[in-house]
Parts: structure tokens; C-alpha cells; sequence
């Protein structure tokens, strides 16, 4: 009997870990999946304007922006989306 509870005594933290371990790996793993889902969850228009988007800074057709040039042209319309939600 002494020896049982010995067993206990040594095994059970090892399992707790184990499944502490397992509980905390789903968890991240769900949460990954959330903020970054599978490739193919993406919408194919998104994955073809970045493929033509990639394929003319290749060509040489990127334009380059200052700071202020950017945040006129895309945060201003990304803060009117936020702000209208």
C-alpha cells in the first residue's frame, strides 16, 4: 500500500503536466487558427490580388510612399472602415 502511494505521489505531477500541457496546446492552437487561418480559408480574391501585387514588384511597378503619402492614401480610408463599425 505504501508503495502505491509512493507511485501516486511521483506520478501524479508528471500527468497533471501532461495534461496541463495538452489543455494549453489546443488552446493556442485555436487561437492560432483564428488570427491565422489556413491558407486555404483565405478568399481567392485576396490570394490573387497579392500573386498580381507580388508579380508587379517584380516588374519593377511598386511605388514607393513617404509616411505621410501612405497615411494619406490608405490609413485614412482603414480608420473612416473602423470608425463606421
Amino acid at each position: 500500500m505504501v508503495e502505491e502511494e509512493q507511485l501516486v505521489e511521483r506520478l501524479a505531477p508528471r500527468i497533471e503536466e501532461r495534461i496541463r500541457y495538452r489543455v494549453v496546446r489546443s488552446i493556442i492552437d485555436a487561437l492560432e487558427e483564428q488570427f491565422y487561418p489556413p491558407e486555404e480559408m483565405f478568399r481567392e480574391e485576396f490570394v490573387k490580388s497579392v500573386e498580381e501585387a507580388e508579380k508587379e514588384i517584380k516588374e519593377g511597378k511598386s511605388k514607393r510612399y513617404s509616411y505621410d503619402e501612405f497615411k494619406k492614401e490608405f490609413l485614412a480610408d482603414l480608420f473612416k472602415l473602423y470608425a463606421s463599425r
